[in-house]
């Protein structure tokens, strides 16, 4: 019930490393569509989801991210990720105190080390 239009750009600066830029705008279908979230149906006694009214609210913001990989030598790599989301309309409505359009961040690093 999501649509999601997206740009992406793809360089390799050195031999080694592999970067990628990405944005996402994020929108449900419908207005009157409820805003799933949730992890999934991971447990016996529950689904894992739950649909929150959208209060007449479409967009669901902007997901900008950007990667790098990095190989160190043949066996080695490292990856570093950023991702920020700037929520729209949905969000802002159902979370007033996090005010009009919140940001989220995700930063990670990752060691890759093949045997």
């Amino acid at each position: 019930n999501n649509e999601d239009v997206f740009g992406q750009l793809r360089f390799k600066p050195h031999a080694k490393v592999n970067a990628r830029l990405d944005a996402h705008h994020l929108r449900l279908s419908n207005k009157n569509d409820l805003w799933y979230v949730g992890g999934g149906a991971f447990q016996k006694n529950s689904f894992g989801f739950v649909g929150r009214p959208s209060q007449s609210k479409q967009s669901l913001g902007w997901l900008f991210d950007a990667s790098a990989d990095v190989a160190i030598n043949a066996r080695t790599a490292v990856t570093v990720y950023y991702g920020g989301m700037r929520g729209g309309g949905v969000q802002s409505a159902i979370y007033p105190p996090g005010g009009k359009n919140p940001f989220g961040h995700f930063l990670y690093f990752e060691l890759m080390q093949k045997f």
